[in-house]
């Protein structure tokens, strides 16, 4: 119950600051995305079984915002969500790779599914600008800020869930 109620308020915290403050940090045209971040670190933190419901409530709520599509934030977080259980039980010994590995890989899928439903809408976009304007520079503020947030959210999470306690 605990991890549920401090993984919604750290939630809505990094949806608020993503909102303020987090949108107008851009290189190029790319930004950073603290939300996509707080869910990949608590994905990897969080040992609930049905952590699952948590990450559909956030995507609701994340695509509820977003001037693209509902779905995208749905796929992208419940793909991030799947891989982190993987990872966990393959790479623990190693948070922060998993971490580093899981960001690069959601911050690609998430730039490329917003690329391609725009192509698919017709918007009159030049892929490689897309690319080298858009992805790369979201990809690089999005691993800087990964080691931070893991930090923060790995701390929040030894106070969340003591050691020898199963949810």
């Amino acid at each position: 119950m605990w991890s549920y109620l401090i993984g919604f308020a750290g939630f809505l915290l990094t949806a608020m600051l993503q909102m303020s403050v987090f949108s107008q940090w851009k290189i190029l045209s790319g930004s950073a995305d603290i939300v996509l971040l707080f869910v990949v670190a608590w994905c990897l933190q969080d040992r609930s079984k049905r952590l699952w419901l948590l990450v559909i409530l956030m995507a609701g709520l994340a695509g509820s915002v977003s001037a693209l599509p509902v779905y995208i934030p749905f796929v992208v977080y419940l793909i991030v969500y799947r891989v982190s259980r993987l990872v966990q039980s393959r790479l623990m010994q190693s948070p922060l790779l998993g971490m580093l590995v899981l960001t690069f890989a959601a911050t690609l899928l998430q730039v490329a599914l917003n690329i391609v439903y725009l192509f698919i809408t017709r918007v009159d976009l030049n892929f490689t600008d897309a690319l080298v304007e858009v992805a790369l520079p979201s990809v690089l503020l999005n691993m800087l800020l990964a080691i931070p947030v893991h930090a923060i959210v790995r701390e929040i999470a030894l106070y969340a869930f003591p050691k020898g306690v199963e949810a």
